[in-house]
């Protein structure tokens, strides 16, 4: 699936609803067995929300702003932004956010969000991952930073989503005055990158936002005419790029590149260039 083409994307311009709009709309890259389902998280108004704040994004801004410094971490980032959402929207109630947990002696991790939608109480986990691999198996799939695999993130989540329900989780919620216990659900984020004919095998979601994956660049442009391309930087990641031209490059300029992540561009009505293909180097 390429998440890049929705038709939510010709309409949104400023970036950090954008990036927000990914957060709230994004499909899973990898099952967990308890996604949120992006209508509850939306909630009947959320497209409506999203219009308005992409009229006016004075309000995310500035909440952006006070919150701490993001210091290029972009799951701080995303985590401002899933704040505002459940502060703000009109379905949403935020109760805590990176609720403490402890054995008695020492910190024993945390809860990233408690909130209710709908009246409905939830323990949200949160991560946007960005993971290639070149025979598209499940446990090939890494980030640029080898060291960061899906196997050992998704099997760390399962550990997260069961913390609500244990001891220090249930001293933990009912300390912060949370007596109901929530349901615990993630909200994964992100892009999987593999060569194009990779068959998506479970827990790997065939609908979620795939990219390609290179070692090597080809020496050929295999893409259309016309396409121009963008290295993308990490607080960038979240949405489908949309830049001005002088913030592109062409075929040749970006072979130069050795590693990251990019975004192959087409010119569209508003003047900007807009992300067609992710693509994952490897150096």
């Amino acid at each position: 699936m390429n998440y890049a083409l929705d038709a939510l994307w010709w309409r949104l311009a400023d970036p950090h609803v954008r990036a927000l709009a990914a957060v709230l709309t994004a499909p899973a890259p990898w099952h967990s067995g308890c996604e949120l389902p992006v209508r509850t998280l939306l909630g009947g108004h959320g497209f409506r929300y999203l219009l308005a704040l992409d009229d006016d994004p004075a309000p995310l801004v500035v909440r952006l702003a006070a919150d701490a410094p993001h210091h290029g971490r972009l799951g701080r980032y995303a985590e401002s932004l899933l704040a505002f959402w459940l502060d703000t929207a009109p379905h949403s109630r935020l109760i805590a956010r990176n609720l403490r947990l402890s054995d008695g002696l020492n910190t024993a991790g945390e809860l990233d969000f408690i909130a209710e939608l709908d009246g409905t109480p939830y323990h949200i986990e949160l991560a946007c991952k960005y993971y290639g691999a070149a025979d598209g198996g499940y446990d090939s799939f890494v980030g640029l930073n080898p060291q960061d695999s899906l196997a050992a993130k998704a099997a760390k989540l399962q550990h997260q989503l069961a913390a609500a329900q244990g001891r220090a989780g249930r001293a933990a919620l009912a300390a912060a005055g949370i007596h109901t216990a929530p349901r615990s659900v993630s909200i994964l984020r992100g892009t999987l990158f593999a060569p194009a004919s990779t068959v998506w095998q479970s827990p790997l979601n065939p609908l979620g936002w795939h990219g390609l994956y290179f070692d090597q660049w080809p020496s050929e442009n295999g893409f259309s005419d016309g396409l121009r391309y963008t290295r993308l930087p990490r607080l960038s990641y979240l949405a489908p790029a949309r830049v001005r031209e002088d913030e592109t490059q062409d075929w040749r300029q970006i072979r130069q590149e050795p590693h990251g992540l990019f975004a192959a561009l087409e010119r569209r009505p508003d003047g900007f260039w807009h992300e067609t293909v992710r693509i994952m180097k490897r150096g």
